[in-house]
């Protein structure tokens, strides 16, 4: 019984001491990839009316929604994002709305249609470094097609942005 008792206590210490030896320095740190979505010019729709027009460029000021944002990276990771235009409720004929994304430098990095309902990607692996902000322009118009469009006065448009990030694991 003592032998036994000896050997038991012999065993758990070599284990103790063997799984010590082996735990790497910050082994227990946890890191976490977070961001943060600034509004610059707040939530309210800054147009007064989508009349149609052709794709607009970032001079255009009437008949255009225009959203400027920012996305910061405060956590420990980096990460890439896709970035999607979530829509609720459409009430514009079948491919009536464009939409076209810019970066900080005014480049143009998407361009697309605004579907009826469901998510539409934008731009997909747009990396951001931990502690980076970013930059982002979206203008959402009526595209002109040469026709009488009044039927499309008193539509509506009901939608958000969604940001989905993958953060980087490092070894």
């Amino acid at each position: 019984l003592v032998l036994t008792i000896i050997t038991m206590l012999g065993g758990i210490t070599f284990t103790y001491f063997s799984l010590i030896a082996k735990e790497k320095k910050d082994s227990t740190k946890i890191q976490t990839g977070t961001i943060s979505i600034n509004y610059i010019d707040g939530k309210e729709i800054n147009t007064y009316a989508l009349l149609p027009i052709d794709e607009p460029t970032l001079n255009t000021k009437y008949s255009v929604y225009q959203k400027r944002f920012s996305i910061s990276s405060n956590g420990t990771l980096d990460q890439y994002m896709d970035m999607y235009i979530d829509v609720t409720k459409n009430e514009f004929a079948p491919s009536a709305l464009g939409f076209v994304l810019y970066d900080s430098d005014n480049n143009k990095i998407a361009k697309g249609w605004i579907p009826k309902v469901g998510k539409v990607l934008m731009s997909s692996n747009i990396y951001l470094k931990s502690g980076e902000t970013k930059n982002f322009t979206v203008l959402i118009w009526l595209q002109e097609n040469n026709q009488n469009q009044d039927y499309e006065q008193g539509n509506t448009f009901v939608g958000g942005f969604d940001i989905d990030a993958r953060q980087i694991k490092y070894e």
